[in-house]
């Protein structure tokens, strides 16, 4: 057995032989078979995205999201930690309330690498080869994106419960849980990372359009850069960062399509959003921190 065997099941099999195939993942990972010699869970991880969106099955969904979140730390460490952030963003919308957890799993499970710096100025991480200001982008990123879908998915009833625990299952719950956490790791990690004026915001704004219409000419697009900055103001969620990646698709090489994802997630955090009010996540998050001060 092998775990492109067992993923073969999650993703062909009947209801009861894809759960089962699911829950076998785990024992599967931790037993002498898995021998550590076979490194076939590198390419299921990495192409998760692909293969969740040609699922059509809800039952099917949940077994593979979450048997992908059992091996998810095995993850090739030459992908930036956010390599799949865009992913786990739709995952965290989802009715289901496991495959939400399993996205908040994935997720608290890179904070520990990407808060490092933070905890531990004076030592550098053995485990993850990125810099202090990479890191502090995916950081700046992610809270805006966190912070935006709590807004989203807020609901005034909300306001009765004191503690995360005690609120309604749903995203804004999964979501409080992922920035708990980010809060715990660093004292308040939106006060160690950088939060750029409006100038520097229009300025790095700038500099994405560039590189975008760049990346746009080298893919040989039909589209250009009006169609992404529609895309990202039209926005109905996570799921239109893959069709602005689409639009960059070149058959790029891995190295390169992590280029190209750190310029949509830059885009998606620097563009104008309708869903709120006309201003990007980072202007939402400068707001944000003038209103809290």
């Amino acid at each position: 057995m092998t775990f492109t065997e067992l993923f073969k099941i999650i993703l062909t099999a009947d209801k009861g032989r894809s759960r089962e195939a699911a829950r076998k993942v785990r024992k599967f990972l931790y037993s002498s078979q898995s021998d550590g010699k076979s490194r076939d869970y590198l390419d299921i991880i990495d192409t998760a995205p692909d293969t969740y969106a040609k699922i059509s099955e809800d039952w099917r969904q949940e077994n593979f999201v979450i048997a992908v979140s059992v091996i998810y730390f095995l993850h090739n460490r030459e992908n930036c930690s956010d390599f799949l952030f865009f992913w786990f963003f739709q995952l965290l919308q989802h009715k289901n309330g496991n495959i939400r957890h399993a996205a908040v799993r994935m997720i608290q499970h890179e904070l520990g690498s990407l808060t490092y710096h933070i905890r531990f100025p004076d030592e550098k991480s053995k485990h993850l080869e990125l810099t202090n200001e990479r890191a502090d982008n995916i950081l700046f990123g992610l809270r805006a994106n966190l912070n935006n879908l709590a807004e989203n998915s807020w609901n005034d009833s909300y306001r009765k419960f004191k503690y995360i625990n005690n609120l309604p299952s749903g995203t804004y719950k999964s979501v409080q849980l992922i920035l708990s956490l980010l809060d715990d790791y660093c004292n308040d990690v939106a006060n160690k990372t950088r939060i750029e004026t409006k100038e520097q915001i229009l300025e790095r704004r700038k500099e994405i359009e560039q590189e975008l219409v760049e990346m746009l000419k080298e893919a040989k697009s039909d589209f250009g850069l009006d169609d992404i900055k529609e895309i990202i103001y039209n926005e109905n969620g996570q799921e239109s960062l893959i069709d602005i990646i689409a639009m960059l698709d070149a058959g790029q090489s891995a190295a390169e399509l992590q280029n190209v994802l750190e310029i949509v997630n830059d885009a998606w955090n620097y563009f104008p959003h309708k869903l709120l009010g006309g201003i990007s996540p980072a202007e939402k998050l400068l707001e944000h921190r003038r209103n809290h001060v």
